[in-house]
């Protein structure tokens, strides 16, 4: 695998890994809140936005503005594949039987990367990375330890690609330190993946409107939504077989109570619709 940000880039033009992950764009939801505060940047190769109800209590909008970056530069010093010195790229670096030190935030990826890997039966796999030399992955040869936290890969050849979950994990840390701050209702959206606190007005839901097919959702207090595409002529692969497959669907749009869940299955909605149709020869 190649040595590249898996972060999806600006409103749905998605930078894509070499892997599960790297071969699926996502359709970014437009946000539908131009009349409320609103900060917004640049974040994990591509931006984020975050819409809020009204002002922070005891707070200007540039100290949330700084509150959000801090949240981001946290994860990217745990996450980033391309930045030589995360927590991440140190662990692909490592060798096999070593226990890695890691931010926590690494620790609670995996772990919530490895419910979607077992309640999908191997179809979502953050270790897929070696399934594109011909290889399936292995969520089998990695270890967690919570306390402290740490990682450890039990076979050589195993690297974590992040891209499918990471940018879902952020809108989730995102907003759960707003609300720590005290906002009540707001809308986190990050590379395409978006997830509602509270309510937009007078009991009204958050509304998002799919670029391309500009369907318009409501979003219920807490849920997140994700939508993945594949990109024409560039099918995933099935970290189960470690094969090229083509989806039956073109999109796959998930729901879920985080949005760390709802991108890592939205990536996985994609490889089971193709499971049951024709699968291509090995890459």
């Amino acid at each position: 695998m190649k040595n590249i940000s898996a972060w999806h880039r600006i409103w749905g033009i998605c930078v894509v890994a070499i892997a599960q992950f790297a071969q699926i764009r996502c359709q970014a939801p437009i946000l539908e809140a131009a009349d409320l505060p609103t900060i917004a940047g640049p974040a994990m190769g591509t931006t984020y936005r975050v819409t809020l109800t009204g002002d922070m209590p005891g707070m200007a909008l540039g100290e949330v503005h700084r509150e959000v970056e801090d949240v981001l530069a946290r994860l990217d010093r745990a996450l980033s594949t391309w930045r030589s010195h995360s927590d991440a790229s140190r662990f692909n670096r490592a060798p096999s039987g070593e226990w890695i030190d890691v931010a926590p935030d690494l620790v609670a990826v995996v772990a919530i990367a490895r419910r979607v890997h077992d309640d999908t039966g191997g179809a979502f796999d953050i270790t897929v990375a070696p399934a594109g030399k011909g290889r399936t992955a292995g969520m089998r040869c990695l270890d967690v330890r919570q306390s402290p936290p740490a990682l450890r890969k039990t076979s050589t050849g195993i690297a974590l690609d992040l891209g499918g979950i990471g940018p879902g994990y952020a809108v989730d840390s995102i907003g759960e330190r707003l609300v720590a701050l005290g906002s009540a209702a707001h809308l986190v959206e990050l590379g395409g993946e978006v997830r509602a606190w509270g309510t937009r007005a007078a009991g009204e839901p958050w509304r998002v409107a799919l670029r391309g097919s500009g369907e318009v959702i409501a979003l219920a207090a807490g849920e997140a939504l994700a939508t993945s595409t594949a990109r024409p002529g560039r099918s995933p692969i099935d970290p189960r077989t470690g094969r090229v497959v083509q989806p039956r669907t073109p999109a796959a749009t998930v729901r879920a109570a985080t949005c760390a869940e709802a991108d890592a299955r939205a990536v996985t909605a994609l490889i089971l619709a193709a499971a049951d149709g024709p699968t291509a020869a090995h890459p």
